[in-house]
């Protein structure tokens, strides 16, 4: 049932937030109503729903750790492209991207 739920109000938040991304200008601002947001958010409310605060706490602060890895990932990945080509640089921001999300969610964990 929470499968089914979490699959059904995801789907709407995510046409909803590409409806909205439509309608935005400048366009550079359509990122912020992508797809991962929204279906973050239906995550969040449906974890507390059937979970509790505490399990949507422990999903925040993974979300957290993802993301801020994520940035660092972006920022690493553009010059190690250049410098080490696709599949070195890519794997090199990648064991970077793995060493941040394990030292923020290590960080954050309590």
């Amino acid at each position: 049932m929470e499968i089914s739920l979490k699959a059904l109000v995801g789907g709407l938040f995510v046409v909803v937030s590409a409806l909205v991304a439509e309608t935005v200008e400048p366009k550079r601002l359509a990122g912020v109503f992508a797809a991962a947001p929204s279906v973050a958010l239906v995550g969040l409310i449906l974890t507390v729903v059937f979970k509790g605060d505490h399990e949507a706490l422990d999903a925040t602060r993974g979300m957290l750790a993802g993301a801020l890895a994520s940035t660092v990932y972006c920022l690493v990945d553009v010059p190690a492209l250049g410098r080490l080509g696709a599949k070195r640089g890519s794997v090199a921001a990648l064991v970077v991207w793995g060493v941040v999300a394990a030292a923020v969610a290590f960080a954050v964990a309590s």
